[in-house]
């Protein structure tokens, strides 16, 4: 039997139905996969055994480092890590399946990105990895591959296995990254804080923009060199239609000295905010307003052009088509766009309509039964995480209130009766508005943290 036909079989005893390989790299090779019980698609990796007993120790740690960072960090820019098991051959890493790929094909002069696509992405990593500062981490393998392209705008970041917390002994873990994106201290294996991720993260958006490596050279030794002691050439000169502010910025992230990097994420990051670049926020501006325009319902009534632009990003679509597969998260909220759904309940029927809300946080606020959801053909529906907003609590803050409120108008609409505090459907609504806040508000506090 063949190495692959005993990972297909080793998969299959765990409820895992293996499909196509998805990439193969020196790691090790990623296949589909879908979950017997749910049908649910993930990504696995599995990572061959072999080398001497300091190898395969070596590995190990690896493995279960990111499953461990992946349940501390819980971010929506951070791939979900499901779970980690191994044989004798081989380990195995489960983890969300991002159909986007990674940004490694976009790093040649003749695959570029759009530049307001690249800048939205530079934005959402400093919001992802200034999480994973905060709260002490710090991933030291920031490359176009792992960073992978979720759709809509959104992004992952991947492979926590090599991730460090501060102040860790880094003999046990040392030498670990990829040459072409380490910064100057992290091949010096001196101690490491977020601005190392910085450098690396400097190196990942030059390539994206320009198509070349800053510190290229044709061996590890003489990458290592260049980033040590020679300077990268200015990103305006190869490309001078750059905003100003964005060559600035990214020239330097990749200084020598981390004291002469921007000192935070936060700071980093704003400079790709879509205003930072007129050609960026044009683009991103237009196709805002056609979404804004939709938006037009009393859940997001009196929220302003920026905080609607941040919904705008977060936000994804159903359609009357999907209605086998429609399941929000558990801190999700699904909010009628078009067309109409008729629901099913306890107490008697309701028809969702433009504005409505058909689902909060894993459950039907009008108590439906099962199967009694019932999309017509020209059904659109929006899908919102909230947890997506948990970096503005104050936006949150605004939104939890209009869901009860309109929650409640539902109710009455649905059990044709004034609804009080005593009413068994309001106590859900509000049940489950309070724990929606205890999750946001421990995720801020971890945020903080």
């Amino acid at each position: 039997m063949s190495s692959e036909s005993r990972v297909r079989e080793k998969l299959l005893e765990r409820g895992y139905l293996v499909g196509k390989q998805l990439g193969k790299g020196a790691s090790g090779t990623v296949y589909l996969a879908t979950t017997e019980k749910s049908a649910r698609q993930v990504a696995i990796k599995v990572i061959p055994g072999g080398g001497d007993v300091k190898d395969r120790e070596h590995r190990r740690v690896l493995v279960a480092n990111e499953t461990t960072l992946s349940w501390k960090l819980f971010h929506p820019y951070l791939i979900t890590v499901f779970e980690t098991f191994a044989d004798a051959e081989f380990d195995y890493v489960v983890m969300e399946f991002v159909d986007g790929g990674d940004l490694q094909p976009y790093t040649t002069p003749g695959s570029l990105l759009p530049l307001a696509e690249v800048l939205e992405i530079a934005r959402k990593c400093c919001i992802a990895l200034g999480y994973a500062s905060r709260c002490g981490v710090i991933h030291r393998d920031i490359k176009p591959a792992n960073i992978l392209r979720a759709g809509a705008g959104a992004i992952r970041i991947s492979d926590f296995g090599g991730a460090i917390f501060r102040n860790l002994d880094k003999s046990a873990i040392a030498n670990f990254g990829s040459p072409a994106f380490m910064s100057p201290e992290q091949i010096r294996g001196d101690n490491l804080d977020s601005r190392s991720d910085m450098f690396s993260f400097g190196v990942v958006l030059y390539q994206l923009l320009t198509g070349t490596l800053p510190f290229d050279a044709p061996d590890s030794q003489a990458v290592s060199f260049r980033i040590l002691y020679e300077a990268a050439r200015p990103i305006e000169e190869l490309r001078p239609d750059l905003p100003p502010e964005i060559s600035t910025a990214i020239n330097r992230s990749l200084a020598k000295l981390p004291s002469d990097r921007f000192p935070g994420w936060e700071a980093f990051g704003k400079v790709f905010d879509p205003d930072a670049s007129a050609e960026a926020s044009r683009a991103m501006s237009e196709g805002d307003s056609d979404e804004i325009r939709r938006f037009g319902i009393a859940l997001f009534d009196g929220i302003d052009g920026s905080e609607m632009r941040m919904i705008v990003a977060r936000h994804r679509e159903w359609s009357a088509g999907d209605v086998e597969v429609f399941q929000p998260g558990q801190t999700e909220v699904a909010f009628m766009l078009e067309g109409r759904v008729d629901i099913t309940a306890r107490d008697g029927g309701f028809c969702a309509t433009r504005g409505d809300i058909v689902w909060i946080c894993g459950v039907q606020p009008q108590g439906a039964v099962p199967g009694g959801f019932r999309p017509d053909l020209s059904a659109r529906i929006g899908i919102l995480s909230l947890v997506d907003l948990c970096e503005n609590p104050e936006l949150l803050g605004k939104l939890l209130p209009r869901l009860a409120t309109i929650l409640g108008a539902q109710a009455r609409r649905g059990t044709g009766r004034p609804t009080g505090e005593s009413d068994p459907l309001v106590k859900a609504i509000v049940a489950t508005r309070d724990q929606l806040v205890r999750v946001v508000t421990q995720l801020d506090e971890s945020l903080k943290s």
